[in-house]
């Protein structure tokens, strides 16, 4: 890359002072770190560019004299600089200091699924999900009864395991200590030192009437423990509506159809019409056209209506006595036809 192409990557021009290039670096390597951005391989290509062009643009600086840094600084390279405390500048985070230390709870979600009918009408049902608590034996702490703290082994005191050169040194979150930059000597024997434990617990929930699907129904502090003392997580039930064979909602409507013989529409008549609690008696009004629509008022969701669409079925085969009355109305049809003027 070109002198150019390093100040296009941080957004800056070569005529920048060196605050402006330094303050400019911090916003991009804050905003693509990869743990702000865990599983992202694009961030992390952003963030390896960024710390490549500052990199480059120091050493130009360095070589001009434009940097601020002392005579005997000019050509050492990132690595070399006190990352603990830039990093803590750019993140707020201590290198050697806790990042998950009272870290909150892990939110949790539970996927119900309920009757078409019960997201209409409303319904009352009761639910079991296992979660974790908070130790209550060690107050959280993970430590066994009079026991403390060492420095962590695997990443000494750091928090964070070694990687590449330059702010990629410092990689991802230590597994061993979480973060913290230290372990307990011993464990509580009841957490196992998590500071927290499983169990199952039972809640009653309450499906309001017209509940959609997709809706989400939250129980604030009835999530994860968190780490230590951290806050719980929340508790999230996600509705799922079972389809209905009949019925299909439109806003707060219920749509459906109903099948009526071509002697029912041109009569009228009494049909048989399904409800979601049940059945009703319509008089269906003499002369009814196919596709022809009716509504119940109140008889959707709240605020809803049952819309009930008519399909008048032409019959696929016919007796003797059914195809000579069709042919007296045809002609009958015929004769009114030939009779006007």
């Amino acid at each position: 890359m070109t002198a150019a192409d390093y100040y296009h990557i941080l957004g800056i021009s070569p005529e920048a002072p060196w605050t402006e290039i330094r303050r400019r670096y911090r916003v991009l390597a804050r905003k693509y770190h990869p743990d702000r951005n865990p599983g992202n391989s694009d961030a992390a290509a952003h963030f390896r560019q960024v710390a490549e062009a500052y990199e480059a643009i120091q050493e130009i600086k360095a070589r001009i004299g434009a940097h601020p840094r002392p005579e005997a600084q000019k050509y050492r390279r990132p690595r070399d600089f006190h990352q603990e405390a830039f990093f803590e500048e750019i993140f707020g985070i201590p290198r050697t200091g806790a990042p998950l230390v009272d870290s909150p709870g892990a939110d949790f979600r539970y996927d119900l699924q309920i009757p078409f009918a019960a997201a209409i009408r409303g319904m009352e049902t009761a639910i079991q999900v296992f979660h974790t608590s908070h130790c209550s034996p060690c107050r959280s702490t993970g430590l066994a009864p009079g026991a403390g703290y060492q420095t962590c082994p695997h990443c000494q005191g750091r928090g964070r395991m070694l990687g590449g050169p330059g702010l990629l040194r410092f990689g991802p979150i230590c597994e061993g200590c979480r973060g913290r930059g230290k372990i307990a000597v011993q464990v509580c024997f009841h957490c196992h030192g998590q500071g927290s434990w499983g169990e199952t617990r039972r809640y009653h929930l309450s499906i309001p009437p017209g509940t959609r699907d997709g809706a989400r129904l939250r129980i604030v502090g009835e999530g994860g423990a968190g780490f230590q003392n951290g806050p719980p997580g929340n508790l999230e039930v996600v509705i799922h509506v079972e389809p209905h064979h009949f019925f299909s909602r439109v806003g707060n409507d219920l749509h459906c159809r109903v099948q009526v013989s071509f002697a029912q529409a041109a009569l009228g008549g009494p049909v048989r019409v399904p409800t979601l609690d049940g059945f009703s008696i319509f008089n269906l009004p003499r002369g009814t056209q196919n596709r022809q629509v009716f509504r119940f008022p109140g008889a959707g969701a709240p605020g809803g209506d049952q819309v009930m669409e008519v399909v008048v079925v032409t019959p696929e085969s016919l007796n003797p006595r059914q195809t000579e009355i069709l042919q007296e109305m045809l002609s009958l049809e015929q004769e009114s036809l030939m009779g006007r003027p």
